[in-house]
């Protein structure tokens, strides 16, 4: 396996994939990164943030909410709170409240598999026993598509 590929690309600055991508050269534009399977890839980094065992940064609430295809008001009225709410929580302002970015963790899961666990998943957020990472997530390219490398 040769060198990762830092994919600031998605809006989030520490994505990192171990494969699953070359560069092309394009006539006309040169080198060119491709990736396999972007939507495959973007599906394993949502699931791998709803499956956190911490608190969301705002770079990763945008890229859960832009994944589900939903604007700042549409989401902001789902979790009952205004526009301007959701907008502070994308820039780190402030911070949603734990029941809203559960319900957030939720909505994604309904969007993208159709069906949730509710008990299960909540049950596994509230876990005591934080994560600790060094902040950098690596995802690797598998035969069964992308998922976060161990």
């Amino acid at each position: 396996m040769g060198d990762s590929l830092k994919y600031d690309d998605c809006g989030l600055k520490n994505i990192c994939l171990a494969n699953g991508f070359q560069y092309q050269n394009l006539e006309g534009l040169g080198r060119c990164l491709e990736i396999d399977d972007v939507d495959g890839l973007h599906r394993a980094i949502g699931h791998h943030l709803v499956d956190y065992k911490r608190r969301l940064t705002g770079a990763e609430i945008r890229f859960l909410r832009v994944e589900m295809g939903v604007s700042q008001k549409r989401l902001g009225d789902c979790l009952g709170v205004d526009e301007q709410s959701v907008s502070s929580w994308e820039r780190s302002k402030r911070r949603p409240t734990v029941a809203a970015e559960r319900m957030l963790r939720l909505m994604y899961l309904e969007q993208v598999d159709g069906a949730t666990r509710v008990v299960e998943v909540i049950a596994q957020w509230s876990d005591s026993d934080r994560q600790k990472d060094d902040g950098r997530q690596l995802f690797e390219k598998s035969a069964s598509g992308w998922r976060p490398a161990v």
